[in-house]
């Protein structure tokens, strides 16, 4: 759950406070629902959500299909929701907070941004963002990383050694990361979106411990599939959504499903190729073509690949960016679109205005891709491959990207 520190300043676009958020739903929860709530509460006129399509952060396909997600977002406090393509959701917390900024900046009218964090100060979170942006910690972080210890733990280190433990012991928290990640991309492309912050408490990220009704997505994606009753951390229309899409081929999130074309989509990378994948660097790929060789199974080869260096998360992107088949060549600096994946009757005022003040082409049926240049066709493409993959996750092979394209949700 989360308490409420929101920045309540008002627009200066517009007489209408456009707020937003950057988010995975995977799946959507009672906590999510609060959050929308409260940033209702203190002044949102309208709400745009920036979600994760079919892939997510952590390496794995979503639990449930984009636009299942979408309408249970919509049901719950959202009025428009937009996709944060595979190249950026599937991705670090920088590339995933980066992608998500610039496509809200790129609507030209959103005047907030609203995420959780642990520490509910938004003046920490940007004292923070300053001091990991600061090259006095970049060089300190070198002789961290030479001891072999992940990026994030490095970084931690060498901002406590120069800033103390108050700014340091916010990157220890999973929210709190992303938080600063958020401030450091608006600083970056120079926004004039405001950051704001809810105090998350209650269930922790990830945690499998719960909250009277409310659980991390992680433990109720658990439940989920492990044939469990989930029911009582979800709203009933989300509830409803997601059962309704268990016997068809949109569920997703099941990697043993996919296990055997995984290992194979391994087991037929050489070194080169392993070399090119996204995330792989220093030598990597010779330790993933070992692990690859001599593993039985997904879970012997992520574990005989995950160090104190290389998170298993970090791991898991890049078995997924070669069963994806996504080069580093794949990976674009910034979106290259907007694409809608559902409004209601306030996210159509939304889509007006944006119509005028959007940076980025806004695309909302497969016809509109007709319009985009070479670059913004490939990354099309690729979307849409990973939309045919995910897929094979399900009971059934009989959805194309194309079909998934044109899929808006409208919901009045």
């Amino acid at each position: 759950m989360f308490e409420t520190d929101i920045n309540k300043k008002q627009s200066n676009k517009n007489n209408n406070k456009v707020s937003s958020v950057i988010c995975e739903y995977n799946p959507f929860h009672n906590g999510h629902e609060y959050m929308l709530k409260k940033m209702r509460e203190n002044g949102a006129d309208y709400i745009v959500a920036c979600m994760s399509g079919n892939f997510v952060q952590r390496g794995s396909p979503a639990i449930y299909d984009k636009y299942t997600r979408t309408r249970a977002a919509l049901c719950g406090g959202a009025d428009l929701v937009i996709e944060l393509p595979v190249t950026f959701s599937c991705a670090g917390a920088e590339r995933f907070a980066y992608g998500g900024i610039y496509l809200l900046d790129s609507l030209g009218c959103v005047d907030e941004i609203v995420f959780g964090s642990e520490c509910g100060n938004i003046d920490f979170l940007r004292g923070a963002a300053l001091a990991v942006e600061n090259k006095r910690v970049s060089e300190t972080m070198r002789s961290f990383l030479e001891t072999g210890v992940t990026f994030a733990c490095a970084r931690q280190t060498a901002v406590e050694k120069i800033y103390g433990r108050e700014i340091s012991d916010i990157l220890s928290e999973p929210n709190n990361i992303l938080a600063v990640e958020y401030i450091k991309a608006l600083n970056r492309i120079g926004s004039d979106i405001m950051p704001s912050t809810l105090k998350r408490t209650g269930a922790r990220h990830d945690s499998c411990n719960t909250h009277q009704n409310i659980a991390s997505a992680k433990h109720i994606r658990y439940i989920i599939e492990k044939g469990g009753n989930a029911d009582l951390f979800m709203p009933e229309y989300a509830s409803e959504f997601f059962r309704g899409a268990k016997n068809k081929p949109q569920i997703g999130g099941r990697m043993s499903r996919l296990e055997g074309a995984i290992l194979y989509s391994l087991r037929m990378a050489d070194k080169g190729k392993l070399s090119r994948l996204p995330e792989v660097g220093e030598g990597l790929e010779n330790r993933i073509y070992s692990a690859v060789r001599n593993g039985k199974s997904l879970e012997e080869i992520i574990d005989a690949i995950k160090s104190k260096r290389y998170t298993r998360s970090r791991i898991c992107r890049i078995i997924m960016y070669a069963f994806l088949g996504i080069t580093k060549s794949d990976m674009p600096d910034k979106p290259e679109y907007i694409k809608i994946l559902g409004f209601n009757s306030r996210g159509r005022e939304i889509l007006k205005k944006a119509k005028e003040t959007s940076s980025l082409p806004i695309v909302m049926r497969y016809a509109d891709i007709g319009r985009l240049g070479a670059e913004r066709k490939k990354m099309f493409k690729l979307e849409s491959r990973c939309d045919d993959i995910f897929a094979l996750s399900g009971k059934n092979i009989d959805i194309c990207g194309k079909n998934l394209t044109e899929k808006i949700i409208v919901a009045d």
